[in-house]
């Protein structure tokens, strides 16, 4: 991986080695994705009730896009170029096509002052399959156009480095996989990072404080970023990418896919030995 890049650009490689993910811009049609955003919406209309037009009919609903999720044209997004930054960073003859590209993530806008969240920072994905190399993808698919305090995950540039090195310094006995209380030990680690996630007094101006700059922990710096993007963006992140949901403060609804655990043939068979550790 990165000897012979097909797609990314060495600067685009070096990107995820050192922050955790590369942004690539138009990966696939925005047509393609306009298109899904036009049957998103009819599906909220036959099913919801809530019209494209009608802003008084906007509300969150409960659960996922059940249409959206199983939607053939979302083969669509599987381009030459996505395959080219798949080759990329996980190996050319590693990765299958996904069935699917993830959860249907529709966010309506509230009304509020947008705030930097302190809960909900986690991570989808055990550490221990990754130690060596990613063997996952942690890929973000913009439908729609979503803007700056628009709803976009926000994710920790820099947390995969810093939670391998954690790893890697815990005896395969003692790792505590994921799950709150892995978490938790996550935010207690540093202090800039108990500030983050509501573990311990928090600036006055988060946004400052957490995403105007980077601040070194452990030699790694971090820093919190938002997602925004145009329809047929794509963001590729490490597996073990530290992530929040993020409020809607924008004039349209958030229109996104994420998959979580894109893994590769070798990070299914690790995952599977993770699972059943007597076979």
């Amino acid at each position: 991986m990165g000897s012979q890049l097909s797609t990314l650009s060495s600067a685009d490689f070096q990107r995820f080695e050192r922050d955790g993910y590369v942004v690539v811009r138009q990966a696939f049609s925005p047509t393609d994705g306009l298109a899904m955003e036009r049957q998103w919406w009819q599906e909220l209309e036959d099913t919801h009730n809530i019209r494209r037009d009608d802003r008084f009919s906007w509300r969150q609903i409960r659960g996922d896009l059940k249409a959206a999720k199983h939607d053939p044209s979302q083969a669509r997004i599987l381009t030459e170029r996505v395959r080219g930054v798949f080759d990329d960073l996980l190996g050319k003859d590693a990765w299958s096509p996904p069935r699917d590209w993830g959860r249907v993530l529709v966010t309506f806008p509230e009304p509020g002052a947008w705030e930097l969240p302190a809960r909900r920072w986690h991570w989808d994905n055990p550490c221990e399959l990754h130690l060596d190399h990613p063997t996952a993808l942690f890929v973000v698919s913009f439908i729609g156009s979503v803007a700056s305090q628009g709803g976009g995950t926000l994710i920790l540039s820099g947390s995969p480095r810093l939670l391998i090195g954690h790893e890697r310094r815990i005896p395969a006995d003692r790792r505590l996989g994921l799950g709150i209380r892995r978490w938790d030990q996550f935010g207690r680690s540093d202090p800039w990072l108990m500030a983050l996630t509501g573990q311990a007094p928090t600036p006055a101006d988060r946004i400052a404080a957490f995403m105007d700059t980077e601040t070194i922990v452990e030699g790694v710096p971090l820093r919190v970023v938002e997602l925004t993007g145009e329809p047929g963006d794509m963001v590729f992140c490490h597996p073990a990418m530290v992530h929040c949901v993020s409020p809607n403060r924008g004039a349209r609804p958030r229109f996104m896919r994420i998959k979580q655990q894109f893994l590769t043939r070798e990070g299914r068979q690790l995952s599977s030995r993770l699972e059943r550790p007597d076979s």
